[in-house]
């Protein structure tokens, strides 16, 4: 049941603890069950339970499957870790690939990576950017992405395909992080720093 808005009684989630919390939740296609009073709710908390967009993923009529995590981030077990579960996740959707960015940290973080770490992204393309809670359309990205999520934050990005990738765009920085990256038939390139 979602915690969003339980500011009474021992809750305790921030505004963006709340968001990120929503995010996931939803994102996961788990059912939306609000457990909270909505006569008493604030408006920030209430405007979290009621955007539009992540519902509408949630409730996706065609792609049913929920996200699932392409990188740990900086969990350095790469396995269940409640302090710092994955940060990078992605999934499919009927209008493009959803995103979910987690900030773990304190403080605000810049967040990259190389597209195609999302098995939904398909190389060589360009995508949109659609920030599903600035409701704001963010450019298109090419190959990489960047964004800055606030301290126990997230970003929740909406990308739809642009066409393929320009032919010129100076792109030689392949990938995002450099340890991460790997030749065209998958062998992990170790670049010395």
């Amino acid at each position: 049941m979602l915690q969003v808005g339980n500011t009474v009684n021992g809750g305790n989630l921030t505004i963006e603890e709340a968001r990120s919390h929503f995010t996931a939740w939803a994102l996961l296609k788990s059912p939306l069950l609000i457990g909270t009073d909505l006569k008493t709710i604030g408006k920030d908390y209430l405007n979290i339970l009621l955007n539009k967009e992540i519902i509408a993923i949630n409730q996706d009529p065609v792609v049913g499957a929920s996200i699932t995590p392409f990188r740990w981030g900086i969990n350095p077990d790469l396995v269940s870790n409640s302090s710092h579960p994955a940060q990078y996740w992605s999934g499919q959707t009927q209008t493009g690939v959803v995103f979910m960015l987690l900030n773990t940290l304190d403080t605000p973080a810049p967040l990259s990576f190389n597209l195609t770490e999302s098995w939904a992204i398909r190389a060589g393309r360009q995508y949109h950017v659609r920030d599903l809670w600035a409701h704001t359309d963010n450019g298109t990205a090419v190959r990489n992405l960047t964004v800055t999520v606030p301290g126990h934050g997230v970003a929740a990005l909406l990308l739809t395909d642009a066409g393929d990738e320009p032919a010129s765009a100076g792109l030689e920085n392949e990938c995002a992080v450099w340890s991460q990256c790997s030749t065209h038939n998958g062998t992990r390139l170790d670049i010395p720093a």
